[in-house]
Formats: C-alpha cells, structure tokens, sequence
C-alpha cells in the first residue's frame, strides 16, 4: 500500500510541476497588458536600445501635452525576429528623435509594444526611415 501511495504522491507532484511550467510559459508568451487593437503615435527621444532576448526594449523621452518629460518604455521582438525584418543592433540609438506607432498599456502606464504580431506598429525617424517587423527574408 505504501508503494502505491509514493506513486500517487509523485504523480501528483509532477503534474503539479508541469502546471506550474506551463502556466508560466504562458504568462511569459501574452500581450494581455497592452491594448492591441489600438495604435496610438509618440514621439521622442531614444535614451537606450536593449538588443536582448527573449525581447528587445526601446526606452525613450517624450514631451506631454503640458512640456514634462514622460519616459516611456516599449517592448518588442526578440533579435531574432528583428534581424529578419532587417533591424541591427546599431538600428537604434541614444539621440535618435523617432515617432513610434505603438499599441499602449490597457491601464494607461508609459509602457507599450511594437512587433511583428501587431501589423502597422513601427519606428519613424526624422529623416523619414522606417523599421517595421516584416520578415525581409521571407520568400
């Protein structure tokens, strides 16, 4: 009987830990903090470019309506994915003035994402370049 009840006790420990995993993947995997049908304009300064994984970050200034500096932050794709829509490491840098079409934080926080799952999302320099997240190597 005892045996029996070792195995029922590590079953149960491993489903639990399989939920746990798989729980947190999926947590990790969602946008669900940001508004994803809406797509609001900013434009500032970039302070910092993180090239990093599992995604890369754009940190930038931007002026409110009343003149103070709001620093915003606005995740994005993983490197990876950047790369093969044609962005590098050096694509974005501290003093570039961009305009970002972003979709915003539901709870109105200067947080934001831009990528390759929300079409019309993308970085706008003064000189009029673009860098959207269409996969350039795609055939």
């Amino acid at each position: 009987m005892k045996n029996n009840s070792n195995k029922c006790i590590r079953s149960l420990t491993l489903v639990l830990i399989l939920l746990f995993l798989c729980a947190s993947a999926s947590a990790h995997h969602g946008n669900s903090a940001y508004d994803e049908q809406a797509r609001v304009t900013v434009k500032g300064t970039v302070t910092e470019f993180v090239w990093t994984n599992p995604h890369s970050q754009i940190y930038l200034d931007v002026k409110d309506k009343n003149g103070k500096i709001v620093h915003w932050g606005i995740e994005t794709n993983s490197p990876g994915i950047l790369t093969r829509a044609g962005w590098t490491r050096r694509s974005v840098k501290p003093g570039d003035e961009v305009t970002v079409i972003l979709c915003p934080a539901k709870n109105g926080a200067p947080v934001a994402y831009i990528g390759s799952g929300d079409p019309g999302t993308k970085v706008i320099f003064a000189d009029g370049r673009e860098l959207d997240f269409k996969d350039k190597t795609a055939q």
